[in-house]
Protein backbone atom coordinates (compact mmCIF):
# COMPACT_ATOMS: atom_id res chain seq x y z
CA UNK A 1 0.00 0.00 0.00
CA UNK A 2 2.96 2.35 0.91
CA UNK A 3 4.63 1.57 -2.25
CA UNK A 4 1.31 2.75 -4.49
CA UNK A 5 1.06 5.69 -2.36
CA UNK A 6 4.41 7.22 -2.94
CA UNK A 7 4.58 6.08 -6.65
CA UNK A 8 0.64 7.99 -7.07
CA UNK A 9 2.34 10.76 -5.41
CA UNK A 10 5.50 10.67 -7.69
CA UNK A 11 2.98 10.42 -10.89
CA UNK A 12 0.78 12.99 -10.07
CA UNK A 13 3.17 15.78 -10.92
CA UNK A 14 3.86 14.28 -14.11
CA UNK A 15 0.38 14.01 -14.98
CA UNK A 16 -0.35 18.03 -14.56
CA UNK A 17 -0.85 20.35 -17.61
CA UNK A 18 0.96 23.49 -18.62
CA UNK A 19 -2.77 25.30 -18.86
CA UNK A 20 -2.86 28.62 -18.17
CA UNK A 21 -3.98 29.80 -15.06
CA UNK A 22 -7.19 31.04 -14.09
CA UNK A 23 -6.79 34.03 -11.74
CA UNK A 24 -10.38 34.66 -11.54
CA UNK A 25 -12.21 34.36 -7.64
CA UNK A 26 -14.76 31.61 -7.90
CA UNK A 27 -18.03 31.00 -6.52
CA UNK A 28 -18.98 27.76 -5.55
CA UNK A 29 -21.97 26.01 -4.03
CA UNK A 30 -22.70 22.37 -3.01
CA UNK A 31 -25.44 20.37 -1.68
CA UNK A 32 -25.44 16.69 -0.20
CA UNK A 33 -25.47 14.05 2.19
CA UNK A 34 -23.55 12.79 5.06
CA UNK A 35 -23.20 9.25 6.30
CA UNK A 36 -22.38 9.91 10.40
CA UNK A 37 -19.70 7.18 11.50
CA UNK A 38 -21.89 5.24 13.29
CA UNK A 39 -24.31 4.51 10.12
CA UNK A 40 -24.92 3.19 6.82
CA UNK A 41 -28.09 4.78 6.13
CA UNK A 42 -28.05 7.54 2.99
CA UNK A 43 -31.00 9.75 5.32
CA UNK A 44 -29.39 10.60 8.32
CA UNK A 45 -28.10 14.34 7.33
CA UNK A 46 -27.84 16.80 4.80
CA UNK A 47 -25.63 19.49 4.32
CA UNK A 48 -25.11 22.55 2.51
CA UNK A 49 -22.18 24.77 1.76
CA UNK A 50 -20.86 27.89 -0.11
CA UNK A 51 -17.53 28.53 -1.18
CA UNK A 52 -15.41 31.04 -2.30
CA UNK A 53 -11.39 30.47 -3.96
CA UNK A 54 -9.01 31.18 -5.72
CA UNK A 55 -6.11 29.36 -7.48
CA UNK A 56 -2.59 30.28 -6.09
CA UNK A 57 -0.42 28.72 -8.36
CA UNK A 58 -1.08 25.72 -11.22
CA UNK A 59 -1.43 23.07 -9.33
CA UNK A 60 -2.74 24.90 -5.77
CA UNK A 61 -6.38 26.19 -4.99
CA UNK A 62 -8.06 27.51 -1.51
CA UNK A 63 -11.03 28.21 -0.71
CA UNK A 64 -13.61 29.59 2.58
CA UNK A 65 -16.26 27.44 3.47
CA UNK A 66 -18.86 28.23 5.20
CA UNK A 67 -21.50 25.40 5.68
CA UNK A 68 -24.84 24.00 7.51
CA UNK A 69 -26.15 20.55 7.87
CA UNK A 70 -29.03 19.11 10.01
CA UNK A 71 -29.27 15.51 11.37
CA UNK A 72 -32.28 13.34 11.29
CA UNK A 73 -31.50 9.69 12.52
CA UNK A 74 -34.79 8.95 11.21
CA UNK A 75 -36.42 10.50 14.72
CA UNK A 76 -36.21 13.91 14.27
CA UNK A 77 -33.37 14.62 16.85
CA UNK A 78 -32.48 17.91 15.89
CA UNK A 79 -28.72 17.72 15.59
CA UNK A 80 -27.82 20.61 13.51
CA UNK A 81 -24.39 22.15 12.48
CA UNK A 82 -22.91 25.61 11.49
CA UNK A 83 -19.09 25.94 10.39
CA UNK A 84 -16.23 27.83 8.85
CA UNK A 85 -13.18 27.02 7.61
CA UNK A 86 -10.70 27.11 4.96
CA UNK A 87 -9.93 24.21 2.34
CA UNK A 88 -6.73 23.72 0.16
CA UNK A 89 -7.15 22.26 -2.98
CA UNK A 90 -4.33 20.40 -4.67
CA UNK A 91 -5.76 20.47 -8.38
CA UNK A 92 -4.50 18.44 -11.44
CA UNK A 93 -5.32 20.74 -14.15
CA UNK A 94 -6.15 18.54 -17.19
CA UNK A 95 -8.38 19.95 -20.06
CA UNK A 96 -11.48 17.64 -19.64
CA UNK A 97 -11.84 17.62 -16.12
CA UNK A 98 -9.90 19.11 -12.82
CA UNK A 99 -9.33 15.73 -10.01
CA UNK A 100 -8.28 17.01 -6.79
CA UNK A 101 -7.36 16.64 -3.86
CA UNK A 102 -8.73 17.91 -0.74
CA UNK A 103 -7.37 18.89 2.62
CA UNK A 104 -8.86 21.64 5.17
CA UNK A 105 -9.81 22.98 8.78
CA UNK A 106 -12.05 24.98 10.65
CA UNK A 107 -14.54 25.42 13.68
CA UNK A 108 -17.63 23.34 13.70
CA UNK A 109 -20.31 25.26 15.45
CA UNK A 110 -22.97 21.87 17.14
CA UNK A 111 -26.87 22.52 18.39
CA UNK A 112 -29.02 20.45 19.93
CA UNK A 113 -32.32 20.57 22.06
CA UNK A 114 -29.64 19.75 25.50
CA UNK A 115 -26.63 21.55 24.52
CA UNK A 116 -24.44 23.36 22.09
CA UNK A 117 -20.32 24.20 21.74
CA UNK A 118 -17.95 24.97 19.05
CA UNK A 119 -14.70 22.46 17.90
CA UNK A 120 -12.37 22.07 15.70
CA UNK A 121 -12.77 19.84 12.50
CA UNK A 122 -10.39 18.64 9.62
CA UNK A 123 -11.63 17.94 6.18
CA UNK A 124 -9.53 15.51 4.00
CA UNK A 125 -11.16 14.60 0.51
CA UNK A 126 -11.28 13.76 -3.02
CA UNK A 127 -13.00 15.40 -6.05
CA UNK A 128 -12.86 16.37 -9.34
CA UNK A 129 -14.81 18.99 -11.78
CA UNK A 130 -16.45 18.92 -15.56
CA UNK A 131 -16.87 21.48 -17.89
CA UNK A 132 -21.07 21.80 -17.50
CA UNK A 133 -21.70 25.19 -19.09
CA UNK A 134 -19.50 26.27 -21.46
CA UNK A 135 -15.95 26.89 -20.40
CA UNK A 136 -17.19 28.87 -17.25
CA UNK A 137 -19.60 27.37 -14.92
CA UNK A 138 -18.28 23.54 -14.18
CA UNK A 139 -19.91 20.96 -12.19
CA UNK A 140 -18.35 19.53 -8.71
CA UNK A 141 -18.89 16.09 -6.87
CA UNK A 142 -16.48 15.46 -3.70
CA UNK A 143 -16.47 13.02 -1.47
CA UNK A 144 -15.11 14.42 2.01
CA UNK A 145 -14.28 12.85 5.88
CA UNK A 146 -14.97 15.53 8.11
CA UNK A 147 -13.23 14.84 11.62
CA UNK A 148 -14.50 17.27 14.45
CA UNK A 149 -12.78 17.22 17.74
CA UNK A 150 -15.95 17.00 19.46
CA UNK A 151 -16.66 14.91 22.48
CA UNK A 152 -19.87 14.84 23.62
CA UNK A 153 -22.33 11.84 24.16
CA UNK A 154 -24.77 13.41 21.31
CA UNK A 155 -25.93 11.01 18.26
CA UNK A 156 -23.02 11.29 15.66
CA UNK A 157 -20.45 13.22 18.00
CA UNK A 158 -18.39 10.70 19.55
CA UNK A 159 -15.06 12.67 18.02
CA UNK A 160 -15.05 10.07 14.67
CA UNK A 161 -15.29 11.01 11.11
CA UNK A 162 -18.28 11.61 8.99
CA UNK A 163 -18.90 10.71 4.95
CA UNK A 164 -19.89 14.10 2.99
CA UNK A 165 -20.70 13.15 -0.43
CA UNK A 166 -21.92 16.80 -2.19
CA UNK A 167 -22.80 18.09 -5.66
CA UNK A 168 -22.08 22.04 -7.37
CA UNK A 169 -21.76 24.40 -9.27
CA UNK A 170 -18.03 26.29 -9.77
CA UNK A 171 -18.93 29.53 -11.25
CA UNK A 172 -15.95 31.75 -11.85
CA UNK A 173 -16.61 35.76 -11.25
CA UNK A 174 -15.38 38.10 -13.97
CA UNK A 175 -13.57 37.54 -17.20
Amino acid sequence: MNRLLAFLLLLFPLLASSQQLDERWYFNVNTGIIIPDDSLQFNDAVINDIRMGKSINEKWSYEIEAFTDEYDFDIDYGLKHHGIGINFLDINQEPLWKPYFLMGTGLIYHQSPTESDTNFYINIGIGGSWYFFGDNIRLRAEAVSRLDFNNTKLPGQNGFGDGIFTLGLTIPLGQ
